[in-house]
């Protein structure tokens, strides 16, 4: 590839050019990826893209996109990654607030709705009142906003890099020729970076399934990376693609128990999990799935972590937030998580997430137990649970009510336990990216409701 060196110029090159770079519905050798990374570039630089510029980057997944991503950062300009299945009124006020100088759109509106293609066509835009890069960030992403709004995000090189060793020294993270079927979005931080990024400089072909199903003309996939709520579709979805399965990677919010379960008796292999935080990268892994759900794993080599008040803390040297400091304070970064810490493994187990807003309150509450408790109910199809001293449950499911819950929950729980507020809701709300939202005003707007219009909805 005829570029100036770039940080990551060395995952490209490493493998040799005849290795098989990625798998849609035709196949991309590393040969290939450089020479489409090059003509990209060139490309990009007529359009009037160079070092600092910034670039959102909307729509459709695809080669192309990453093809575009690679060259943008050869040439050293800013990407934003906007999440495909972003609200318009989120993805306008994204864009309002960054003010890139670029808006890149692939894909035509009619080839929006898939989940992937090969190819596409790319309208470039150039936005008036565009700004340049203020941050020394490479990539900006956006959280996936489950106690609120979706925080800004930038990572240096030196961060990604830095975590890309740690997942190259992880036991269990896919090797060299061994296929990863990719099912977590690369607008999200472990999809790109455990999931593109590793692969790519591993040589580990990467399978992106142009269909719900993951059958299809690539080669059978030996590890598959992908969120919960994908591995709770692969446990309904018939396919015979992962007869050669050697290791499934969760990431993005704790993983179901019965979706640990289905999956193991179905396919054969547990569940391991990645956790972390788009802030921060990895925190804690535990690939094997030796440790079962809401155990996390240990934290990662180089990972500083501690809990305060039964909140996990992370060691950052700078802030990761384009737009505000949020909860980075003094080099510690709250991740909202109520965390326990095996005294002699040093193994991490979720209890639950504060809603961004209340404090931390008892220190020893279990929420994770608690939405266990519900949805073991025989009329609960699903339960999120928030809050501290006070805990609020958005409940969905048949013939229930919140009052009958709430007795319900007071027999099982037993006295000296926070009592326990239940709504009832037809469906319960999630990001774009398919996690639960975890957010106090949500609650407050569900009992403000059911005030107005009794327990029914």
């Amino acid at each position: 590839m005829n570029t100036d060196s770039w940080w990551g110029e060395d995952l490209l090159s490493r493998p040799a050019r005849h290795k098989v770079w990625a798998c849609g519905a035709g196949t991309v050798t590393y040969e290939r990826l450089r020479g489409e990374v090059a003509w990209h570039r060139r490309m990009l630089r007529q359009f009037g893209v160079g070092g600092c510029t910034t670039v959102a980057l909307l729509g459709l997944p695809s080669f192309t996109q990453l093809w575009t991503l690679f060259a943008l950062w050869s040439l050293g300009a800013q990407p934003i990654l906007v999440p495909p299945r972003l609200a318009p009124a989120k993805r306008r006020t994204l864009i309002e607030t960054l003010r890139p100088q670029f808006a890149l759109t692939f894909g035509s509106a009619h080839l929006r709705r898939r989940s992937f293609s090969d190819e596409c066509e790319v309208l470039v835009r150039r936005l008036p009142d565009g700004r340049p890069a203020g941050t020394s960030h490479c990539v900006v992403q956006l959280s996936s906003g489950t106690t609120g709004l979706g925080k800004v995000i930038g990572r240096t090189p030196e961060s990604l890099l830095a975590e890309l060793e740690r997942f190259a020294r992880l036991p269990g993270m896919p090797g060299q020729d061994e296929p990863v079927l990719l099912l977590d979005s690369w607008a999200y931080s472990f999809g790109l970076i455990g999931g593109v990024l590793h692969a790519t400089g591993q040589g580990a072909p990467l399978v992106l399934p142009t269909s719900p199903s993951p059958d299809g003309p690539g080669t059978e996939p030996r590890v598959v990376i992908g969120t919960p709520q994908s591995f709770e579709t692969l446990c309904d979805t018939p396919t015979t693609a992962l007869r050669a399965l050697r290791c499934a990677i969760s990431g993005g919010e704790l993983l179901h128990l019965a979706v640990f379960d289905a999956f193991s008796r179905r396919f054969g292999v547990r569940i391991g999990q990645v956790y972390g935080m788009t802030e921060t990268g990895a925190i804690a892994a535990d690939l094997s799935g030796r440790l079962v759900p809401p155990h996390v794993g240990t934290p990662l080599p180089g990972v500083r972590t501690r809990i305060v008040d039964g909140v996990l803390q992370v060691h950052l040297g700078q802030s990761p937030y384009v737009v505000g400091e949020a909860s980075w304070h003094g080099g510690w970064l709250s991740t909202n998580d109520l965390v326990s810490r095996h005294p002699g493994t040093g193994e991490l187990r979720l209890r639950g997430r504060l809603s961004g807003t209340e404090p931390p309150g008892d220190s020893h509450v279990d929420l994770v137990a608690i939405e266990r408790m519900l949805r073991a109910h025989r009329n609960v199809a699903e339960a999120v649970v928030v809050g501290s001293d006070t805990i609020d449950a958005l409940v969905a499911g048949v013939d229930i009510t919140g009052a009958g819950l709430e007795a319900w929950c007071r027999r099982v729980l037993g006295h000296g336990h926070p009592p326990v507020r239940c709504f009832v809701v037809d469906t319960l709300p999630r990001t774009p990216n398919g996690k639960y939202v975890r957010s106090s005003q949500l609650v407050c707007k569900v009992d403000a409701r059911h005030r107005h219009h009794g327990e029914l909805m």
